[in-house]
């Protein structure tokens, strides 16, 4: 056999089983993303951040709360991401860096540098296991619990919005890599882009 004979089917041969069944799949890259650099142990640095965000500053692994426009993804003891609407990252990294002021912080805008990955369907879960080592059954990982892991050998942190809705913070750089294995992971239930 030739070398450049497909062993399986083609990726773009396979037809998604239906709407119902299929994993909805939705890239942002245009939301604002801000890296939130401070020491969580400063009480006046939580307090200002968390007032100026409308949202808790999370201190502990797993906390990802989130409000209408904005969410917060703990990414370290001292480490978090701030998600907000398109083009707000100049308002919100000057408003971090005055609420922070006289407090040991970096506030950084990553937002060319990361995408939102909307992950919806009942298989979302189940495609998201075949390369990420968590258990994200609903009992180990609810809705509103958030963790950095990996998709086979893409960094990314992961964020559970809904019963069968994720959300991933994927590296720009680690889109088209992501996008091919979402494909090759839903031969079976299909993929509808959108």
């Amino acid at each position: 056999m030739p070398i450049d004979t497909p062993v399986g089917p083609r990726v773009d041969t396979i037809r998604p089983a239906g709407a119902a069944s299929a994993l909805h799949v939705r890239w942002d890259r245009t939301h604002t993303i801000v890296n939130l650099r401070g020491d969580p142990a400063d009480a006046d640095f939580l307090a200002a951040v968390s007032a100026t965000l409308g949202l808790p500053l999370p201190t502990q692994s797993g906390g990802c709360p989130a409000n209408g426009s904005r969410r917060i993804v703990w990414a370290g003891p001292d480490d978090w991401f701030v998600i907000g609407e398109s083009g707000t990252q100049d308002a919100l990294g000057a408003a971090l860096r005055a609420a922070a002021a006289g407090c040991h912080h970096a506030v950084t805008d990553v937002s060319s540098g990361y995408c939102v990955l909307r992950l919806a369907g009942a298989p979302a879960r189940e495609v998201l296991a075949q390369g990420c080592p968590l258990d994200l059954h609903p009992r180990q990982f609810a809705v509103g619990r958030g963790a950095g892991t990996h998709f086979f050998k893409a960094s990314v942190w992961l964020w559970r919005t809904d019963d069968d809705a994720f959300e991933l913070l994927v590296r720009t750089s680690f889109a088209g890599y992501v996008q091919e294995l979402l494909r090759r992971c839903t031969l079976e239930c299909g993929m509808i882009e959108g």
